[in-house]
């Protein structure tokens, strides 16, 4: 399968457009394997050298957006870990650029799953200075829960509020709250 990477490529986006294009009217759920490969132009065979199931496929699809989010933006993070302007407007680049799909993976079937995925892996990949105790894992689980689901609703109603109005909303709950409600190590 890795012999001609394009091929391969191209193959698995070829089930996640299908995948996509078939939640568009369809609960992510109750989307079969069968309609994935019909819609794509391939057998379940093949399927299955990408994909164990369907929900695989939904946790690549959100693999690939957590992966090219946390990329981008832990890079340009402040000193200490502090979410600069730069920061910011990197990461609601981000979901400008994934708004198709996140439009789904943030989905009112999915959300709460999402969100989870997206904590824990920005928790594994951040050199926090954050002490790791059940307390800073809920009042981060409680920030990051806002700002996907205001990241959600943005992306299901662009028109609701603008990106600048957004982006001020997230930074003060960090700065006022997020930030001054956990502890350091």
């Amino acid at each position: 399968m890795n012999k001609q990477p394009q091929i391969t490529d191209a193959t698995r986006e070829a089930f996640l457009t299908a995948f996509f294009r078939l939640a568009e009217n369809k609960n992510i759920y109750s989307i079969t394997i069968r309609e994935i490969t019909e819609t794509a132009g391939y057998n379940r065979t093949t399927f299955y050298r990408y994909f164990q199931d369907v929900f695989a496929l939904i946790e690549y699809a959100e693999d690939e957006f957590i992966n090219d989010m946390l990329n981008s933006t832990l890079p340009v993070l402040g000193e200490g870990n502090e979410l600069n302007e730069e920061f910011f407007r990197v990461y609601l680049s981000k979901f400008h650029e994934h708004h198709e799909r996140l439009s789904v993976l943030f989905g009112d079937q999915n959300r709460a799953h999402f969100i989870r995925r997206i904590q824990e892996q920005t928790s594994n990949r951040l050199n926090s200075p954050i002490a790791d105790t059940p307390e800073n894992k809920i009042v981060m689980y409680i920030y990051l829960a806002g700002i996907f689901s205001a990241m959600a609703a943005h992306i299901q109603n662009p028109t609701f509020i603008d990106d600048e109005k957004l982006l001020g909303i997230i930074r003060r709950l960090f700065q006022n709250w997020y930030w001054k409600e956990v502890t350091r190590k």
